[in-house]
């Protein structure tokens, strides 16, 4: 069985009982290795934080606000689930904020950013960037926002088009570009797509919610960057898959490390 028929049966198991999109990408040629429902609209959860972070930049690029630039907080801005932020500190730059956001996906940040630019500016360049499917209704962790109907979503296809803005930096600048990039590849989250692929250099953002799990990110292999996106939702358990992701991953890679020697 060659690489595509096992990942056509992985899939084939898998949708039984749950939903899945896949999106892979040489982002180098802009060409698809493999997708399933790629164009599927899902609930975003953190991979949503990857645009944020882009939006805030522009920001930066823009001079409407420094990395160094602090940001008051109030003491509600500290979530329950806060892992960065200190007791009795309520002044955060811009960097660390950004920074935490991303490879801890500190959800305290993430509002305190969304907040300090606005939904709709958010959404404004959401769409400035070409992204058709992203779309911010909610801060993090609203759970009364959720029952009241409104959610984050996102597409396998619009997190591509993230990662190749970065990769070819055709927005922000190249500097900008390459601290976005660094920050994804510092990425402490590493139990979805890169659990089991070991000495290989990810730059990534995971997600979950409730019955839902995705995972974002690119390598490089052989002077070629390649993407890998992958979202399960409507799971049977609460805290989602993210062994399948973990495990269909592995022969992703494969795929890719296999199909790139035979080019080289």
């Amino acid at each position: 069985m060659d690489y595509i028929e096992k990942i056509n049966d992985y899939i084939k198991k898998l949708k039984k009982r749950e939903s899945i999109n896949i999106l892979i990408k040489n982002v180098t040629n802009d060409t698809i290795l493999y997708s399933y429902k790629e164009k599927d609209i899902f609930v975003s959860a953190s991979i949503i934080k990857i645009p944020i972070m882009l939006a805030m930049l522009n920001q930066v690029m823009n001079k409407n606000v420094l990395l160094e630039n602090e940001i008051e907080i109030d003491e509600s801005d500290i979530l329950y689930d806060n892992k960065c932020f200190k007791k009795g500190i309520y002044k955060y730059n811009v960097n660390d904020l950004i920074t935490w956001m991303i490879i801890e996906s500190d959800n305290s940040s993430t509002n305190i950013l969304i907040k300090y630019l606005g939904l709709d500016k958010i959404n404004k360049y959401f769409k400035e960037i070409g992204l058709e499917d992203t779309k911010l209704e909610r801060l993090m962790l609203d759970k009364c926002a959720i029952k009241k109907g409104k959610n984050n979503y996102t597409s396998l296809c619009d997190m591509y088009k993230c990662f190749k803005h970065i990769v070819n930096k055709d927005i922000l600048t190249d500097e900008l570009c390459n601290l976005a990039l660094n920050i994804l590849y510092k990425q402490q989250i590493n139990n979805q797509i890169n659990k089991y692929i070991k000495n290989v250099k990810f730059a990534h953002k995971t997600g979950s919610l409730e019955y839902l799990n995705s995972d974002v990110g690119i390598f490089e292999l052989n002077k070629q960057i390649y993407f890998i996106g992958i979202s399960i939702y409507n799971t049977p358990r609460k805290n989602g898959d993210k062994k399948s992701v973990a495990k269909l991953s592995k022969i992703i890679y494969k795929y890719i490390n296999n199909r790139s020697n035979k080019t080289n």
